[in-house]
C-alpha cells in the first residue's frame, strides 16, 4: 500500500494539491477537497498506461467540493500497467498523480497550444521545434516511485493537510471542521449531518480528530474496546458536562466525555463536574 499526491494542474502549470490517492494491488482509494464547482457533482478517474492508453476507473461522487471512493483497476494487470491516474476536472484543468515514471515521451499541450494549432508547413515546423523542447525521462527503473518522501500512513497525510492543536498530552489531534468527515471511512460519513455534531460546531466552530497509539491508550481515561488494538482514533466534539447533555450525546452515539479544562492546563485531577468544558467522544476510523 502507497500513498501519493494529487497535483491540481491548470493547462502546464501545477497550482496545488488537490487530494491523495491510496494504492493497492487490487484498486485505488481516491480523496478529493477542494474541487471547483464547474466540475458538478462527480468527477471521473483514469489510469493512464506507459504508452499513453487510459481506461476509465468509475467515479467520485462530489459534495461542496469533497468526495472519497474506492475503484477497482478494472483490469487483471491494471497495478502494473498505470504509470500515473489522471481526474478531468474542466476546461485545461485536472488532478494529476503520477505512480511511476514513463519510459514514453510526455504528450501533454498547454490550453493555447491546444485551442491554437498552426496549419500546413508551419504545423510540420512547429511539430519539429516542439520535439526539441520534450524532456525524455530515462528512469533508471520502470517501477521506481517518484516521490522521494511520502508519508508513512494515512494520518500524516492528514496531518500535512489539516492543523495540529495540543489538547491531550497522550494523543495527537487535528482542527477539522463537519464537511472535512469524509476524511472517515464510509460508514461514519453520516456524521456530517449529524444534529448533535452540527449544533455543537456551530457553538465553538471546532472539531477535533484524536489519535491515541497503544501505549497512550494504557494512560487514556477512554479506553480500547479491543485491547488489541494499537491505534484508536476518536472524533472529539466540544461541550459542557451535564446529565442531560451526557444522555443526548449518547442517542446520537457518542460514548464518553473527556474532560477538556484540566488537560490543557495540565493538572493531576480530572474528576469530570457539572458545567466543565470538554469532548464528548465517539470511536471513528479513517
Amino acid at each position: 500500500m502507497q500513498f501519493f499526491y494529487i497535483d491540481y494542474i491548470n493547462g502546464d502549470r501545477k497550482e496545488r494539491n488537490i487530494g491523495f490517492l491510496r494504492v493497492e494491488r487490487n484498486g485505488i482509494c481516491v480523496g478529493l477537497r477542494g474541487v471547483p464547482l464547474q466540475c458538478g457533482n462527480k468527477c471521473s478517474v483514469y489510469a493512464v498506461g506507459d504508452s499513453g492508453e487510459k481506461w476509465c476507473l468509475g467515479n467520485v461522487g462530489i459534495q461542496n467540493g469533497y468526495g472519497m471512493e474506492k475503484l477497482a483497476w478494472g483490469d487483471a494487470n491494471g497495478f502494473e500497467k498505470c504509470v500515473r491516474v489522471e481526474i478531468p476536472l474542466y476546461g485545461c484543468r485536472k488532478g494529476v498523480c503520477v505512480l511511476r515514471e514513463s519510459s514514453a515521451v510526455p504528450q501533454t499541450a498547454s490550453c493555447e497550444q491546444q485551442t491554437k494549432q498552426p496549419a500546413g508547413g508551419d504545423l510540420q515546423k512547429a511539430q519539429e521545434d516542439d520535439t526539441t523542447k520534450k524532456t525524455i525521462y530515462r528512469p533508471d527503473s520502470a517501477s521506481r516511485d517518484l516521490p522521494e518522501k511520502l508519508p508513512r500512513d494515512k494520518w500524516e497525510q492528514l496531518a500535512d493537510t489539516y492543523p495540529r492543536v495540543h489538547i491531550f498530552p497522550e494523543a495527537q489531534s487535528l482542527l477539522i471542521k463537519p464537511k472535512d468527515l469524509v476524511i472517515l471511512t464510509q460508514r461514519y460519513h453520516s456524521l456530517i449531518s449529524n444534529s448533535f455534531v452540527l449544533h455543537s460546531y456551530y457553538n465553538y466552530r471546532q472539531l477535533l480528530l484524536f489519535r491515541f497509539e497503544e501505549q497512550q491508550l494504557t494512560d487514556s481515561r477512554i479506553r480500547a474496546a479491543n485491547e488489541g488494538a494499537t491505534v484508536e482514533y476518536y472524533l472529539g466534539v466540544p461541550g459542557v458536562y451535564y446529565e442531560r447533555e451526557k444522555r443526548i450525546a449518547q442517542m446520537f452515539g457518542f460514548e464518553g466525555f473527556d474532560i477538556g479544562e484540566a488537560r490543557m492546563r495540565e493538572e493531576e485531577r480530572r474528576e469530570i463536574y457539572e458545567g466543565c468544558f470538554g469532548y464528548y467522544m465517539k470511536q471513528v476510523e479513517i
